[in-house]
């Protein structure tokens, strides 16, 4: 994925997104809208939850994707999340969100589709 472009990314993660047990995490509304426009399934927004109820919620996935925005804050939810899910055994994927800095992307909302 090394030279991959923004076009390629979001079709792979709208690929991946579809996939059964995988949910894509993202911070907000806009951040979902986006996403779904893209294409992408799965989604769930953490706007307004307790991490505690996050977990609940998705205990039974097989795969959670961390796609929090790429700012200070989004690193500490990033960290936060990764750290709680790994405690209860469900994977945790934070390529794509490792692999989005590349485009200079600091928001989710802000990816053109």
């Amino acid at each position: 994925m090394k030279d991959e472009t923004l076009k390629e990314w979001i079709k792979r993660l709208k690929d991946f997104s579809k996939s059964d047990g995988i949910v894509v995490i993202v911070e907000g509304k806009r951040d979902r809208d986006k996403l779904k426009k893209a294409g992408v399934e799965h989604i769930y927004s953490i706007r307004g939850r307790r991490f505690y109820d996050i977990l609940e919620e998705l205990e039974n996935s097989r795969k959670v994707v961390i796609l929090t925005d790429l700012d200070r804050q989004g690193e500490k939810i990033c960290k936060k999340l990764s750290h709680m899910f790994q405690k209860e055994g469900i994977p945790v994927d934070t390529a794509f969100r490792e692999s989005l800095k590349k485009f200079e992307i600091k928001h989710i909302e802000e990816i053109p589709v």
